[in-house]
């Protein structure tokens, strides 16, 4: 017995340190104190088979068996009252007047069976108490969210769809629904109506009480918790002659839902098909819930109640409120009414002019009425035509006198009464001519006594502003004083245009000697082409604005020397009237770039000079001489022909320091227009004392070319070479030079060929370059570089023509060198086509008949180029990159390109495009079937020994360098 006593206690001291978290471990607590218990009794007796019973809610469950058990009493034979059999035991588990379980054993009871039996017994009571105390809890819980939510939910929707998932947790109810009775309506509608898949589904329309009722609306009536099964049901439904849905659930169980004053306000059903009822539990947990639920219920709707009236009363303190606000609105608007018509009268006895009185009138009735789109309109019967002195209108229509037509103001005047139509209406609003309709159309007759004098009309071309009969009296209030003002006005504009008249020719005849003495004065101050201040006047002008300078007391200003380029080709070109015109054209573009208080003069043919006031750095001349040079970017068109002049600037800012007269600032700004020339003109230069030894660095330069040319080294050519668009292989080079100076290091040409050119030196420069190429061609040629389909194309200036000897000396290097004369190809540019126009024709024939091929370079730039390729026969035409530059962005540049293929496929000459930068350019101009490219994308100009000839020799790479 001792050794029973202490497995018991260790197995129940083992149960309780377990923490019943789950069912899962409350169970799995009991099977193991279970196994213990009949473990100590197989111990201590012969038992053969041991079976522990426990009832767990309203089913039994078999805990724990040892040993076969096929013939043991099972617990609903015992509970049914049967006796056991002869061999067999059976003792019950109880605690109190509760019976928790069986211990059923087979063979003789051992002395210990009482105790552990007990020891058993506080086992499942542990377990009933902390079901109950579990289920408390969780009523509790439930409860409590339940009048939370009441609380929180400001409307009943939102409280029923949570009230369903609170009551899942105490109950197993797969199908449920709410009613609630509406007193006010006599209705019985569906919140909540779950179906057996747990799925909310829509609920039925409200319906009346009245018979055919239901099981939900009997239960109302009857105000008890009513449990029926199906029979019951349908028992019941033939009773009261209810109408039940087409599925009968098995059980069925309702509670009435009670407000807190005891009335019933609607019903709470669950139901369940199975053969399991609904225990007595269940029911006592189920009514306990709906009581709950009721109150909730019933707070939710009273405070929904509550807010209801609230909004009610809101409402109607709103509407009481408006209806104040109206009243206090016309009262002061009768006083603004009042207001308007006295200042109207006002303004009808001052002596202002018609059309100022006309726009008091409208301003003044604008505060009245909407009177955005105002006419005046007048009839003059002598001439049969209607004026309008004053109109305002939205459209910004210009009304001009006419004779009357079949329009709405002639309908007023037809009349004599007023006229209130809107479109859509009876009265059609009517088109004038050039006059589109209005929305809504209001006029007034205009009287002077029994005089009719015109038409005062207000018109709305929005449909949100319609104009009533109200507005018309206002109007023709209105109207009264204006036509009374009318007779007085017309009096006094008679009696001062009289004056005025008077006053006119006295004014006429001391401005026309004025205007004599002026012009005396002007034309003896300006130029007679541009009507500008000529060079006496500028001089005038520059030498006070000096000295106001040099006395400090004003402004610092700056000086602005401009000459157009290639003024003199123009004038010789197209004729001095063409030349003139280009004059006038350049002195209203200059004009147009200054600003309000600078003054622009014409020193004499084609130099113009300014002087910019208030200028405190050069930045703010900058801005302006980039404006300029940017002005002539567009064409002018002279004689029927777009021409393109550029200008050259100089700019020279006012310096104490530096200066000592005015004539010196006028000097320097000369200097740096020629400065910028030298540079490549178009463009400007701003002068600083570094240009004077700027121009000895020029001397020494020019002598420095001289020594460079009389020894090898230091001219060196650069090759550029150019591609086929096809197939992107090497067809050819371009020769460009470039200067290795021993102390300056590389220089390129646009530093010393305008030097060259000044100099007299371009001619021995291209033929030193001439010479440098075709040796370094003959050099490739024995190295089997290139073949006779390579071209060489090399740049030869205008000075050239002018030498008679050019063409034998060419043919002289061509048969020291051993070329083909198709391999050079020389690129001749505009201006020695514009220079030495006859020459350059001699020369290029002969140049061509000894097979050496010529090219026009920066085709589509200059004045003539359709002319040159008439006059001069060309091989080659180089599209200027200028147009390349943009021929896949401006459709522009590429019609352009277009246009030059086309015509140079039409004369049957090569094409070369030059400046090629991007794989986009290179894809549009193959496109566009341009068959040579040049650029920097195939390659930079290199000397000799650079050359990449193995990325040369590989289409594929040029192609997409």
């Amino acid at each position: 017995m001792n050794g029973a006593h202490t497995q018991a206690d260790a197995a129940a001291n083992n149960h309780y340190d377990k923490s019943m978290n789950s069912p899962a471990e409350h169970i799995h607590s009991l099977e193991h104190a279970a196994r213990q218990a009949a473990e100590v009794l197989l111990a201590e007796s012969g038992l053969a088979s041991v079976a522990v019973w426990a009832r767990l809610g309203s089913l039994w469950q078999r805990l724990h068996a040892s040993g076969p058990q096929t013939d043991l009493p099972l617990p609903e034979s015992l509970e049914s009252g049967v006796a056991v059999a002869t061999g067999f035991g059976a003792l019950p588990l109880v605690a109190g007047s509760t019976r928790l379980g069986w211990l059923v054993w087979e063979g003789e009871a051992p002395a210990c069976l009482s105790q552990v039996a007990a020891l058993f017994c506080g086992h499942l009571e542990a377990a009933r108490l902390y079901a109950e105390q579990t289920l408390n809890r969780l009523t509790h819980d439930t409860l409590l969210d339940i009048n939370r939510l009441a609380g929180e939910c400001a409307a009943l929707e939102p409280f029923l769809a949570q009230l369903h998932q609170l009551m899942a947790r105490m109950l197993d109810a797969p199908h449920f629904h709410m009613a609630l009775y509406d007193e006010d309506s006599g209705q019985v509608r569906y919140p909540i109506y779950i179906d057996a898949t747990g799925q909310e589904t829509p609920a039925a329309e409200p319906y009346a009480v009245q018979p055919p009722g239901s099981p939900t609306v009997y239960l109302m009536r009857q105000g008890d918790m009513l449990v029926l099964g199906a029979a019951q049901l349908r028992s019941l439904a033939k009773e009261q002659g209810m109408v039940l849905p087409g599925h009968v659930p098995a059980h069925w169980m309702g509670v009435p839902l009670y407000a807190a004053s005891g009335a019933v306000i609607g019903a709470a059903v669950t139901s369940r098909d199975g053969r399991q009822p609904f225990t007595q539990r269940e029911q006592a947990r189920f009514l306990f819930i709906a009581r709950h639920i009721g109150f909730a219920l019933d707070r939710v709707l009273y405070r929904h109640q509550v807010e209801r009236q609230v909004w009610q009363r809101t409402a109607e303190l709103e509407g009481v409120n408006a209806r104040l606000r109206a009243e206090v609105a016309e009262r002061k608007r009768a006083e603004q009414f009042q207001n308007v018509l006295y200042r109207v009268a006002e303004l009808s006895n001052t002596s202002l002019s018609l059309e100022a009185f006309l726009a008091g009138v409208h301003r003044l009735l604008s505060e009245l009425v909407d009177a955005r789109n105002c006419v005046v309109a007048l009839y003059d019967s002598a001439a049969n035509l209607i004026h309008f002195p004053y109109c305002a209108d939205a459209q910004a229509r210009l009304l001009t006198p006419r004779p009357p037509g079949r329009g709405r103001i002639e309908r007023v005047l037809h009349s004599g009464r007023a006229l209130l139509i809107e479109r859509g209406s009876h009265n059609p609003l009517a088109h004038e001519e050039a006059d589109p309709a209005p929305h809504s159309w209001l006029g007034v007759p205009l009287y002077c006594g029994n005089d009719l004098l015109g038409v005062l009309a207000v018109q709305s071309y929005d449909t949100r502003t319609a104009y009533t009969y109200r507005d018309q009296e206002v109007l023709e209030y209105v109207a009264n004083n204006i036509g009374t003002a009318l007779a007085r006005v017309r009096a006094l504009e008679e009696l001062q245009v009289a004056y005025n008249e008077l006053e006119q020719r006295v004014r006429d005849r001391t401005s026309e000697l004025d205007a004599a003495n002026a012009q005396l004065e002007f034309d003896s101050q300006h130029d007679p082409l541009t009507r500008l201040p000529n060079r006496t006047f500028f001089a005038k002008t520059l030498r006070g604005a000096w000295d106001a300078f040099l006395h400090a007391h004003g402004p610092r200003f700056a000086v602005l020397f401009i000459d157009l380029d290639r003024f003199k080709l123009v004038n010789d070109t197209l004729g001095h009237l063409a030349g003139d015109h280009l004059l006038h054209e350049a002195g209203n573009r200059i004009r147009h770039c200054l600003r309000h208080g600078d003054f622009l003069a014409r020193l004499g043919g084609d130099e113009f000079a300014v002087l910019l006031f208030d200028v405190d750095s050069l930045e703010g001349c900058e801005q302006i001489a980039r404006r300029i040079v940017a002005e002539f970017d567009r064409p002018v068109i002279l004689a029927g022909r777009e021409v393109f002049t550029t200008a050259s600037l100089g700019v020279v800012i006012a310096d104490r320091e530096h200066y000592r007269d005015a004539e010196e600032l006028l000097r320097d700004a000369d200097h740096a227009m020629y400065r910028t020339k030298q540079q490549g003109r178009h463009g400007y230069t701003l002068f600083n004392h570094e240009l004077r030894l700027d121009q000895a660095d020029q001397l020494a330069l020019e002598t420095e070319l001289r020594r460079a040319l009389e020894e090898d080294g230091q001219l060196v050519p650069y090759f550029q070479p150019f591609v086929d668009a096809c197939s992107g292989r090497l067809v050819g080079f371009e020769s460009l030079v470039r200067w290795r100076h021993p102390t300056r290091g590389l220089l390129c040409p646009a530093l010393f060929l305008p030097i060259a050119e000044e100099s007299g030196l371009i001619t021995r420069l291209d033929r030193y370059m001439i010479r440098a190429a075709s040796r370094q061609l003959a050099t490739w040629r024995s190295e089997g570089r290139v073949d006779e389909n390579i071209t060489l194309h090399i740049n030869l200036s205008s000075a050239n023509f002018h030498d008679t000897g050019l063409v034998e000396w060419l043919e002289t290097l061509i048969d020291e060198y051993a070329l083909p004369p198709s391999m050079l190809h020389l690129e001749v540019t505009e201006s020695a086509l514009i220079d030495v126009p006859d020459t350059a024709a001699t020369v290029m024939q002969r140049l061509q008949a000894r097979g050496v091929r010529l090219a026009l370079d920066d085709f589509g730039t200059g004045y003539s180029a359709l002319s040159y390729l008439h006059r001069y026969r060309f091989d080659v035409l180089k599209i200027d990159q200028s147009f390349v530059f943009e021929v896949d962005r401006k459709e522009e540049s590429a019609a352009i390109v277009r246009a030059i293929l086309a015509l140079a496929a039409a004369l049957g000459l090569d094409v070369v495009a030059e400046g090629v930068e991007t794989a986009t350019q290179v894809a549009r101009l193959t496109n566009m079937g341009c068959a040579k490219l040049q650029g920097y994308y195939f390659g930079r100009p290199a000397p000799a020994d650079e050359i990449d000839w193995a990325r040369l020799g590989t289409p594929e790479r040029m192609a997409h360098a």
